[in-house]
C-alpha cells in the first residue's frame, strides 16, 4: 500500500466514524437518502445514489468521498445504534 492509499484509506476511516457518530442527526436530516461525506462533511445527498454520486464527484474533484444509504428508523443492525 503506498502513501495515498493510506491517506484515503484513513479519510475513509474518519468519514465512516463521523457517520456513526452522527447517525442519528442524519436519519431526521437524510431519511432514507443516500449521502456523500468528504472531510466529514455531506457534499451531496439525493434518493438516486447514481445521482449523488455525479454530484459528488463534480465537488470533490480528485478528491475521494464515502457513499452511505441513510436508513429511516434506527436497528439494532444500523451503525449509528447502541444498545446498553
Amino acid at each position: 500500500m503506498d502513501d495515498e492509499e493510506v491517506r484515503e484509506s484513513i479519510k475513509d476511516m474518519r468519514n465512516d466514524m463521523w457517520f456513526k457518530e452522527n447517525y442519528i442527526d442524519l436519519m431526521q436530516k437524510h431519511p432514507r437518502e443516500w449521502i456523500a461525506v468528504l472531510d466529514q462533511k455531506v457534499i451531496a445527498n439525493g434518493s438516486s445514489k447514481t445521482d449523488v454520486e455525479v454530484r459528488a464527484d463534480e465537488i470533490a474533484g480528485d478528491e475521494e468521498y464515502s457513499l452511505y444509504f441513510v436508513l429511516p428508523t434506527a436497528t439494532v443492525t444500523d451503525a449509528g445504534y447502541s444498545h446498553r
